[in-house]
């Protein structure tokens, strides 16, 4: 009982010890409760792990205290010097357990401090790269709008594009470097003569000249230039038909200027040039018919003198045979001129008074047929007729309009030679409101440069003494005198002509009497 003296000291150490249990467990309570809350977080770990090593270093020297004096009081010393080496060894390993974790948490502290400087520079440029990426979002977005745009305007104007490519009533066209036609609108296929595109498409463009030379003028221009403006050429269709038109085109050239195709718009010039040629001709007949006139007047008073005298002197010669030869070729040539001369005035329209009654056309070239038709037949030659009967009569003089049928008729029956079919036909277009009439023949045909001047005065392709060149002349004058117009197309453009081989044909168009015609006659 020596110990019982200190009894105060070991009430204070024992209650010490209990309170540092207490105090150390309350500690590693709370610890471990903020460490539940942030798992993560070093400074929680680490007091997590300083509050365990304390929890043991306490438990470890206070339940050793405590020990101790339980011992003490129950007189078993002998036990406590047993497991007093025991407890101070836990306490000192507690002791350096805690100190480690110190020293570890020293630098983890500044691990810690390198890594939040890390952290604020990862942050900073995690807060650029979100900016950036902002940025490029709403540069993204401005793309897809602008590329929207850009997108409606080029859809706009691709549609403007064909629509203008479709609807346009001229032709477009593009071909490639060869001159292949790799795209044409409608009109262009209508104009060519085509129902379908594809009928159209690789095919050359070359092929529809007529003249190859106007092919070459026009593809060498291209390359040479780049572009070629209003070019004129003459196209054949598909059904052998021709049409002019005005040709212009642009070159597409690569990086080495190189054609690598082409494009162009061709404009249909034939109505110009039908009517530019009939105003042309209109207007040189009208100045050879004032001259045929004044001429003809000229000459008919002393061709009158020599016809008569040498009729008179032919009375007093009639025993001299060789002088009577003599006067008789005078005499002949003399009437031969005065028939040129009776040409001469009806081309001038001058010579005979003009006789105005309604006319049936039907009936007149019937007339005409029959008084010719014995000489047609001596060349194996035969009419074929397809008249409408509802034909509603012309105005004018019908002596000329026969005559117009007989010069026609007897131009397709010299063009035939022999052996051959002449069509005469006729009808009433009412939407233009003129009677139509159209005779062809089966003869060889008429070439493009003839045509150009078969209506002008005193051109022939007969021989000499078979014609004087006026026939179609007088006819073109007579025929516009009654307010219509005359026409020729070698070949025809009707396919229905084509196939019953006519290869030339005559087209002849008359107005219909007026009413405010009917009944009237004048002389």
């Amino acid at each position: 009982m020596n110990g019982f003296p200190l009894l105060s000291v070991y009430v204070v150490d024992f209650l010490g010890s209990s309170l540092m249990i207490v105090l150390s467990l309350t500690a590693f309570h709370y610890v471990n409760h903020l460490r539940k809350l942030e798992p993560r977080n070093v400074l929680w770990n680490y007091l997590f792990w300083l509050c365990l090593m304390l929890v043991t270093f306490a438990l470890s020297r206070s339940l050793g205290h405590i020990l101790k004096y339980i011992f003490i009081f129950m007189d078993i010393k002998h036990l406590w010097h047993h497991l007093a080496p025991f407890s101070g060894g836990w306490n000192t390993m507690t002791f350096v357990a805690v100190s480690a974790l110190t020293f570890y948490y020293s630098n983890v502290r500044k691990v810690m401090a390198q890594v939040r400087e890390d952290a604020k520079q990862i942050a900073s440029a995690n807060a650029r790269l979100k900016e950036a990426h902002a940025a490029l979002r709403q540069l993204n977005l401005s793309l897809e709008h602008r590329v929207e745009k850009r997108t409606r305007e080029l859809k706009r104007s691709e549609q403007k594009f064909r629509r203008l490519f479709e609807g346009s009533k001229d032709v477009i066209f593009f071909c490639n470097a060869e001159g292949e036609i790799t795209d044409i609108n409608d009109s262009g296929v209508h104009l060519l003569g085509f129902k379908s595109k594809n009928e159209v498409l690789n095919t050359s463009l070359k092929e529809f000249f007529d003249d190859e030379e106007d092919w070459e003028v026009f593809f060498r221009n291209l390359l040479a230039h780049g572009d070629i403006s209003e070019f004129e050429a003459r196209l054949r269709r598909s059904d052998g038909s021709l049409l002019y038109l005005m040709l212009t085109a642009t070159a597409l050239k690569d990086s080495k200027s190189n054609m690598v195709s082409f494009e162009g718009i061709a404009k249909d010039i034939t109505h110009f040039k039908e009517v530019t040629d009939t105003l042309i001709r209109s207007e040189k007949m009208a100045s050879v018919g004032q001259l045929a006139a004044g001429v003809a007047h000229e000459i008919n008073t002393p061709l009158g003198i020599i016809l008569g005298y040498a009729q008179l002197m032919e009375e007093d010669f009639e025993d001299d045979e060789e002088v009577l030869d003599t006067l008789k070729t005078i005499e002949k040539q003399a009437k031969i001129c005065r028939k040129v001369v009776a040409d001469l005035l009806k081309f001038s329209r001058q010579s005979i008074e003009r006789i105005l009654a309604p006319i049936d056309i039907r009936q007149s070239i019937e007339e005409v047929i029959s008084v010719m038709d014995h000489s047609l037949s001596m060349d194996q030659i035969y009419v074929e007729l397809d008249m409408a009967k509802d034909l509603p009569p012309a105005f004018g003089d019908k002596e000329k309009i026969r005559q117009v049928f007989v010069n026609l008729i007897n131009n397709a029956a010299q063009a035939i030679g022999k052996d051959g079919k002449i069509f005469i036909g006729a009808d009433f277009d009412r939407e233009n409101d003129m009677i139509e009439i159209y005779l062809g023949d089966s003869g060889p045909g008429i070439s493009q440069d003839v045509m150009k001047k078969i209506f002008d005065p005193f051109f022939t392709t007969k021989g000499v003494g078979k014609g004087t060149g006026l026939g179609l002349s007088v006819s073109f004058g007579i025929i516009k005198d009654h307010g219509g117009h005359i026409d020729v197309q070698s070949p025809p453009k009707d396919q229905k002509l084509l196939e019953k081989g006519v290869n030339t044909v005559f087209y002849i168009y008359l107005p219909p009497m007026k009413d405010e015609e009917s009944g009237q006659s004048e002389s």
